[in-house]
């Protein structure tokens, strides 16, 4: 018994072989149809995902890109903002500047105007009590020699000297 089934014997090998073809003609018939058609359906749903993730990764990418494009047009007009607003706080800054320093000069000169003015006045002033006064000086000395026009003409005349005489400080 042990060597029976070691050493050939041609009608089971007959038999192996009708079973073997009858298997695979029935295997070809019902079974590898729907087994390539599966594994077909299967390898185009694999092409599919990957095609579906390779356009997904490129949408990615240009969603990244354009992301980084609008960040950076971002910045770039946060920068833009930032330095017109800079120029123009100088341009206020220096108009303000300007304007308080035409503002003083003219209070300056307004001052100096004032102070001329009041000065002229005090001056006139100045000169018609001189001239009373030195009148009703020289009028006590010589009351009988001059008349009052000559006396007013000789005080004026003398005033109009009194500046240009040297000063005695």
């Amino acid at each position: 018994m042990g060597q029976s089934l070691v050493q050939p014997n041609l009608g089971l090998i007959v038999w192996t072989v009708v079973t073997f073809l009858i298997l695979a003609f029935i295997l070809k018939k019902f079974a590898w149809g729907p087994i390539l058609a599966t594994i077909d359906a299967r390898e185009r749903a694999i092409q599919e995902a990957l095609e579906s993730s390779k356009h997904a990764r490129q949408a990615a990418d240009e969603a990244l890109a354009k992301n980084k494009e609008m960040v950076a047009q971002a910045r770039a007009e946060a920068a833009r903002i930032v330095s017109e607003s800079q120029k123009e706080a100088e341009k206020i800054r220096a108009d303000l500047l300007e304007k308080a320093r035409g503002d003083a000069a003219n209070v300056l000169e307004q001052g100096r105007k004032q102070i001329e003015l009041e000065t002229k006045q005090a001056v006139a002033q100045l000169k018609g009590t001189v001239v009373e006064v030195a009148l009703e000086a020289a009028g006590k000395l010589i009351r009988s020699s001059l008349d009052e026009p000559k006396h007013r003409q000789l005080v004026e005349q003398y005033l109009e000297e009194l500046p240009k005489l040297p000063k005695s400080h």
